[in-house]
């Protein structure tokens, strides 16, 4: 009962429910519902067990979802071929100044290519706290781009030719990978593209809000964070820094624009690539020209105890913070297993499955996404708009007593 009222209480605050924005629509000149910044101070001084509500981070201003515009951003990729990426721009109605961006990455090997059904969960929680969100596509090789990757790539380890198979060929697992004395090993070509698929958007961002362009005025890029989740979380470690071991050379494939980064069940040391050398740092160190870019930006990683799939596991994924360098990171780690992977893409479809074979309380699949979306936005809030009052909240324990005991929230 006390999770169904805090989900009530947090959606009236924030602004939960239908998305009323059209695609290609106009932005409406008001739609920005300011609220009273004293009372949400007084609200959290009354985070309690006796106040549960008090506990959850609000932002002093909401949105209604606006416009959204598809896009088509292409570029030339190492094969030399144009590659081309959906991204869907997603805009706050009423925002009267430059707004903060948010990019998200999904997850997944085989790809996307429709934006619109991209990150729409955390989308409407960043829309309704005055960002843009810009949902990426990263989408899939057919046979003949895959091969020329490798190629590219002068991966000559079984990489090549007929070696080399897509997602339609490789049996276990539907993933593209590469085929070694007759079995199947997984490269995830999406590891490389998805970092230059970001750079790619990032520079068409930046036409697109010059002088006389649609985002003329209307966003901020001095102001993004990067985020993902599961694969695309790997992408935000890479373009924070991270190196990641492709084609047998640890590719360093760090972006300086982003300002902080979102990473959604991350991956560990051994996974896809990276090592704990790529983690700590280190790496990155030895071969970037500004090593003060490396992994030193502010990062907001979350995960938990049931965020296992069948290649990774839970406690791996929390490694990626605690090798990072200490500075400006933070950790929400659920410790309920009911918390499943897709949890952390903001979606309580596997955790009401979990619910109903293993027992437990339906409603706590809600209440994970309260936990979420509250250090989420009082990170971005930080981050991206330098608030006194997120960051006070980051810098206090309300998301553990928030969690009332089924999350811990750390800082390095």
């Amino acid at each position: 009962m006390r999770d169904r009222l805090l989900l009530l209480i947090f959606c009236v605050a924030l602004g939960c429910g239908d998305v009323d924005g059209s695609r290609d629509a106009g932005l409406d000149d008001d739609g920005g519902v300011a609220r009273d910044a004293a009372m949400d101070a007084a609200m959290r001084e009354g985070c309690g067990a006796d106040d549960l509500e008090a506990c959850a981070f609000v932002p002093t201003e909401r949105f209604d979802v606006g416009a959204m515009m598809t896009r088509q951003v292409s570029y030339e990729d190492v094969t030399g071929e144009t590659r081309v990426v959906q991204v869907e721009i997603r805009r706050p109605r009423g925002a009267t100044e430059p707004t903060p961006v948010v990019l998200w990455s999904h997850g997944g090997a085989s790809g996307k290519r429709d934006a619109t059904t991209v990150g729409t969960g955390w989308g409407e929680v960043f829309v309704r706290a005055g960002y843009t969100f810009v949902a990426i596509a990263h989408t899939p090789r057919d046979r003949a781009a895959f091969d020329a990757l490798c190629v590219a790539l002068d991966w000559t380890d079984g990489c090549g030719g007929d070696a080399c198979v897509d997602a339609s060929e490789c049996s276990a697992g539907g993933e593209s990978g590469i085929c070694v004395d007759g079995g199947c090993r997984y490269w995830k070509h999406l590891s490389w593209d998805r970092p230059h698929d970001v750079r790619a958007v990032l520079d068409h961002l930046e036409v697109a809000a010059s002088a006389g362009m649609p985002l003329e005025g209307s966003i901020d890029l001095s102001r993004v964070i990067y985020a993902g989740h599961s694969a695309g979380a790997g992408a935000t470690m890479m373009v924070a820094g991270a190196t990641r071991q492709i084609a047998g050379e640890d590719m360093l494939l760090l972006d300086p624009r982003p300002v902080a980064f979102l990473s959604a069940s991350p991956q560990g040391p051994g996974d896809d690539g990276f090592t704990e050398a790529s983690l700590t740092g280190e790496a990155c160190r030895a071969l970037a020209t500004d090593p003060g870019l490396c992994l030193t930006r502010p990062h907001l990683t979350l995960t938990g105890v049931g965020d296992d799939t069948s290649d990774h596991v839970a406690e791996n994924r929390r490694l990626s913070f605690d090798l990072a360098p200490s500075g400006d990171r933070h950790l929400l780690w659920i410790e309920e297993e009911a918390a499943r992977h897709t949890t952390f893409e903001y979606g309580t479809e596997a955790c009401e499955r979990h619910v109903r074979d293993e027992g437990g309380d339906a409603a706590r699949c809600e209440a994970y996404l309260v936990w979420l979306r509250s250090v989420a936005v009082a990170f971005a809030q930080a981050v991206a708009r330098d608030d006194e009052v997120a960051r006070a909240y980051l810098s206090s324990d309300d998301p553990e007593r928030l969690a009332e005991g089924g999350a811990s929230w750390e800082h390095r």
